[in-house]
Order: structure tokens, then sequence, then C-alpha cells
């Protein structure tokens, strides 16, 4: 893989996180309705396709790390939630690939494994921070369960264009 397509690469991972916070930004006051709350996690979706569609992606660990630091300086406040998640995630994904040949559906399912894993981290550490009070019992009625409804949707609309886009960027020079 030449340095343009990693460049590329990195610009798409980087943008998919600004486009979280704007989505969440503009459609917040549907997403973030009492008591439900959906998250948006495109740029773990990118992760995940970025992992399965430019395989030969280097270092892409670090770069999970990278945005995590970033994602968390942005939008949390407290850094190393997402700075150690993020490449965790990937982690998790390179496991549960090991056991399927990569499909659409199997890439979705893995998609909401990790969010599931991803989302009940995030709880656990607020938790443990004194950051929330929610109960398990409320957390997946009202955060998880939205948010990987949520997901699953942008899911299906955005496999097929980010999968294009990738194995485009990964092709092309």
């Amino acid at each position: 893989m030449r340095l343009r397509e990693k460049i590329w690469l990195n610009v798409l991972l980087v943008f998919l996180m600004l486009l979280d916070g704007s989505l969440s930004y503009i459609f917040g006051g549907t997403l973030h309705r009492y008591p439900d709350t959906m998250i948006i996690r495109l740029l773990v979706l990118g992760l995940v396709l970025v992992y399965f569609f430019a395989p030969d992606f280097p270092h892409l660990l670090w770069i999970a790390l990278i945005l995590g630091l970033f994602y968390d300086s942005f939008y949390t406040g407290i850094l190393g939630v997402y700075t150690f998640l993020f490449p965790l995630i990937l982690l998790l994904t390179r496991w549960i690939a090991q056991f399927f040949t990569p499909a659409p559906l199997v890439i979705g399912a893995i998609y909401l494994i990790d969010l599931t894993a991803l989302e009940s981290c995030v709880y656990g550490m607020n938790t443990f921070m004194g950051l929330t009070t929610m109960s398990l019992s409320d957390f997946i009625p009202d955060i998880l369960g939205p948010t990987l409804a949520l997901n699953l949707v942008l899911f299906i609309f955005l496999y097929l264009p980010l999968r294009q886009l990738i194995l485009k960027l990964d092709s092309t020079y």
C-alpha cells in the first residue's frame, strides 16, 4: 500500500469521526430523547470495514489509538476511554473474524458485537468513575438497544458505499 492510499484511508476515518459528532449535534433532539439515547458510531463502522477491505493497511491499531485520543479530546473530555477501547475493538474484530469467512452478514454481526462490547465498556467505565448512576437494567433498553438499532440501519445503508470507497482507495494508485 502506497503512502497516498494510507493518507486517504486516514482521511476517511477522520471524516467518519467528525461525522459522528456532527450528526449527533444536528439530530441531537431526535437521538437523545428521554429515556432513549441513540449513539452514532460511524468511526467504529469505518474501522471494521477498513480492517476487512484494506488488509494491507498497516498499523491500523495505532491509527485506532490515535483516533481514540482525538475522539476523547473532542467529545468526552476524559482521555483514555476511547483511546484504549478502539484498539481493543479492532483486536476483538480480528479474533472473531478468524472463525468466519467475510460476508456482509458476518461483517454486520461482528460490527454489532463490537458495538455491544464498546457501549458496555463505556457504561462500565462511566459507572466505575461515578459519572453515571444508571442501572444495567436501564442501560440495556434505553441506550444499548436503540444504539444497536440505529447503527444497524446505518450499516445497511452505508455498507456498500463505504466498501466500494475503501476498495477504491486501497487499489487506486
